[in-house]
């Protein structure tokens, strides 16, 4: 029984930490240029990672995000650690416009360089900058900025939990396989469209990950059940056996 409930320990410990850590993917378009034309994300504490390009120095992307009064508030913006991006001034790299729900404008701009792997994708990016604070209720609209071509991550929120709605979105479904294709890319690209090719050599979803550990903890716990049932069985009929007539 003790080697059962190590087990299920073992399946937790080395859960991959890309899963642990994952954001939920958004591909934001070509179109997306105002946060209007952005998708909304409804809940703005849900772990989000939104992913595109500025094709020129007047290009803009935008999103909303939906907070209640006091939720905790994240963001932060990436760039992949690849040419041209990491080549680039801090006076070139994208920055966030954020409108908040009183009408109050901020002006986000990269602070640091901090690089880093993402394992799972086998990816590198390098981190401009951070914030985190205390969000009024309501939406908040956020547009992505910059003086040169180059590709971007948006972070928005900490709780892991993949498949939360967001709405107008059309394309939700591209997931790895569009961050993948965005990736991969050495210029600023159009990520409206992602091949049957590019999906077909795309990781597995974190989505999949999670469910077969989960199945699998579950199938443990069952027989951890199984196992306390049968001995106290067990200790039953030898106690039965044990009574004279």
């Amino acid at each position: 029984m003790r080697k059962i409930v190590v087990v299920l320990v073992a399946l937790l410990v080395l859960m991959p930490a890309s899963v642990a850590s994952a954001h939920d993917p958004i591909i934001l378009t070509s179109e997306q240029t105002t946060p209007a034309s952005g998708p909304l994300l409804v809940d703005g504490t849900i772990s989000f990672a939104l992913y595109g390009s500025l094709e020129s120095s007047t290009d803009t992307r935008g999103f909303r995000v939906q907070f209640r009064e006091d939720d905790p508030l994240y963001l932060s913006i990436l760039i992949p650690d690849l040419a041209p991006e990491n080549e680039l001034e801090n006076d070139l790299l994208p920055t966030l416009e954020v409108l908040d729900p009183m009408g109050e404008v901020s002006t986000f701009e990269p602070t640091e360089r901090v690089t880093f792997a993402e394992p799972y994708t086998g990816t590198n990016y390098v981190q401009l900058l951070e914030y985190e604070g205390v969000a009024l209720g309501g939406i908040y609209e956020i547009t992505i900025k910059g003086k040169a071509a180059s590709r971007f991550t948006v972070s928005v929120g900490k709780i892991e939990q993949f498949g939360t709605a967001v709405e107008d979105i059309d394309n939700r479904d591209l997931g790895v396989a569009g961050v993948m294709t965005w990736y991969a890319s050495e210029d600023a690209m159009d990520t409206d469209v992602v091949t049957p090719a590019e999906t077909l050599t795309a990781p597995a979803s974190d989505n999949s990950t999670v469910v077969l550990l989960v199945v699998l903890v579950a199938v443990g716990v069952v027989v951890l059940v199984g196992a306390r049932v049968l001995k106290a069985r067990s200790s039953e009929r030898k106690s039965l056996s044990a009574d004279p007539e």
